[in-house]
């Protein structure tokens, strides 16, 4: 059985969404950025029924995911100590531009140690960050040795078949008693859904900073697996337009690179 409910959500502005900085390697979060997980940490309504959480190991994504999450990542601590974050390759963003490219493991936890020294968080810092050590890296090392290079599945060219890999592990590992936040890239969120509905061309993506929507899993006909958004999130999927958006056009070139179009609908 498939999970219960899926919540697919695009990581907060980067800097790379700014005048556009697609050179940048991995950026971090703006000022705005952080902004807009505070609004989304307050307004998520599923805190209390989230069961696992999944993030691109991408530094936006990373920080998306603590600052936006932290109810309900503090609710899974205390129900159980050993919960984990499962940062996962397979639901980074499409191309292969520097913003794109991840950072190693060991770069990222020492980015981190320098918000948290130990568990002690540094005054200033957005709430969320006390819970880095519950990030898990080693679906990471052991899907992407190569990483963070983008080669075999993980290139470009090869989109479409991550996005269908996704969408089957989604599918067989996770049951009906599971409700799962994944935190992902404006480009790959379009290949994961197969969804070009209102796909902004100049953007490259039709979703916002920060945009959740909601998902249920179901198999067609000929036993592919597909993802379609609930009717309460497709009514509300507007209502969230966060201000300041500023997305340079970097996930166009990402979606360009994979082969996909603002004319290709599917």
């Amino acid at each position: 059985m498939p999970p219960r409910l899926v919540h697919l959500v695009r990581h907060a502005q980067g800097y790379h969404n700014v005048n556009w900085q697609h050179h940048l390697r991995d950026p971090i979060l703006t000022d705005l950025g952080h902004s807009q997980c505070q609004t989304l940490a307050s307004k998520f309504p599923n805190h209390n029924s989230i069961t696992h959480i999944i993030c691109s190991p991408l530094k936006r994504t990373i920080q998306t995911t603590l600052e936006s999450f932290y109810p309900t990542i503090t609710r899974l601590i205390s129900e159980k100590q050993d919960f984990k974050i499962r940062a996962d390759p397979y639901f980074q963003e499409n191309g292969e531009w520097e913003c794109d490219i991840g950072s190693t493991i060991p770069e990222v936890q020492h980015y981190l140690s320098t918000i948290v020294d130990k568990e002690n968080v540094k005054e200033g810092t957005p709430r969320g960050y006390e819970h880095h050590a519950h990030l898990d890296f080693s679906e990471v090392e052991r899907l992407a040795p190569e990483w963070p290079q983008k080669t075999g599945i993980f290139a470009a060219r090869n989109v479409d078949k991550r996005g269908k890999y996704a969408r089957n592990f989604l599918f067989d590992n996770y049951n009906e008693n599971d409700e799962i936040i994944i935190v992902s890239h404006g480009g790959y969120l379009h290949v994961l859904t197969e969804d070009w509905e209102s796909y902004d061309e100049f953007k490259g993506t039709a979703w916002e900073n920060t945009e959740r929507r909601s998902f249920v899993m179901k198999k067609n006909e000929e036993g592919d697996v597909k993802l379609e958004e609930t009717e309460e999130s497709i009514k509300n999927r507007r209502v969230h337009h966060v201000e300041g958006d500023t997305d340079s056009g970097t996930e166009r070139r990402e979606t360009e690179l994979a082969g996909h179009h603002g004319s290709l609908k599917n």
